[in-house]
């Protein structure tokens, strides 16, 4: 009896120590849980880049950080996916969750595009509770905290894979191909192999998937997105940016939602604020599939927004102006 109360003991207690070093991996590491929940560790923030999958890869915080003076409030990359950060009444949750706060004297980016403004054609009513994310109760807008490290809401309720940390310090070790990696400002890069002919193949896969989408243009989304921006128009700049795509997805868009920059630009008129309509430079880009910019494109593109800033806000930092444009040269 006493040995197996012994042995008991010791299984409780090495599996503590197990757990305890678990716990301090996670802490150090957030980034190697998945591609979501290191945004959820990070301090509140003065200034957020906010939209849907497109801008998460696509939109550089430390690019915008060293070539615009923010006076200090730094930016981070609070976007997710298609879903999670689609416009509606969590992502505005969220939103406020975020922001510190602090300063009135804020950058707010917000992507937008049709499909994160969009709803399914049976919700006929076009009511937010039956939107996808609401539906399935996701993790954006649902957290009680969207800063906290380790952040066990999110851990203990969210989190699908418990074996990631281990899986992605494997990849790195071997440096794989399809690496995808979080950064702590928010910024989600993915590598992925860019062989032509497999680009090509993935461009058309996602093509075929964006053709065949039953969605429509969502007033109550376009209402959401109207309440983040009128939100965070009391903390400092709003800019409304629609990112460039591939040609592909630019036609399908222009042929489906032919309305969309006319409904962004009432928005943007109502609060006195900018909106930054790049999609002309679409099939400019390299880009992963349709509509993702690839990681050395992101770079480009967040330049190219910086300087749409520049002439927006007056703020551009001279001394990063010259070498980020000869690195554009090159």
């Amino acid at each position: 009896m006493k040995k197996y109360i012994y042995n008991t003991l010791l299984y409780i207690f090495l599996l503590g120590i197990i757990a305890i070093l678990y716990i301090i991996l996670i802490f150090f590491r957030p980034d190697l849980v998945d591609s979501f929940y290191y945004r959820f560790t990070t301090d509140k923030a003065n200034s957020l880049i906010l939209g849907g999958s497109r801008s998460a890869q696509g939109i550089k915080p430390d690019v915008i950080n060293k070539m615009v003076d923010l006076d200090g409030n730094k930016i981070i990359n609070h976007s997710f996916a298609l879903g999670p950060s689609s416009f509606g009444p969590n992502y505005y949750r969220e939103v406020t969750k975020k922001l510190s706060k602090e300063s009135t004297s804020g950058l707010f980016i917000i992507s937008v595009g049709p499909w994160t403004l969009a709803t399914g054609m049976t919700n006929i009513e076009d009511d937010s509770t039956k939107f996808f994310e609401v539906e399935e109760k996701l993790f954006v807008g649902n957290l009680k905290s969207s800063s906290t490290n380790p952040n066990f809401d999110y851990l203990f309720n969210y989190w699908n894979n418990k074996f990631s940390p281990f899986e992605n310090i494997f990849k790195s070790i071997i440096n794989y191909e399809g690496l995808i990696r979080l950064h702590e400002d928010g910024w989600l890069e993915i590598s992925i192999d860019m062989d032509t002919i497999i680009n090509n193949a993935r461009i058309k896969r996602s093509e075929e998937e964006y053709k065949t989408k039953q969605v429509k243009l969502s007033n109550t989304r376009l209402y959401f997105l109207d309440k983040i921006a009128g939100y965070l128009n009391n903390y400092g700049n709003v800019i409304l940016v629609r990112m460039p795509v591939t040609s592909q997805m630019k036609k399908i868009e222009n042929s489906r939602f032919p309305e969309f920059d006319e409904l962004i630009q009432k928005i943007a008129d109502k609060y006195n604020i900018q909106y930054f309509n790049f999609i002309k430079e679409s099939g400019k880009f390299l880009t992963t599939d349709i509509h993702h910019l690839y990681k050395d494109d992101s770079e480009r593109f967040t330049i190219m927004l910086c300087d749409s800033l520049n002439k927006s806000l007056n703020s551009i930092k001279p001394e990063f102006e010259i070498g980020y444009r000869t690195k554009v040269a090159k």
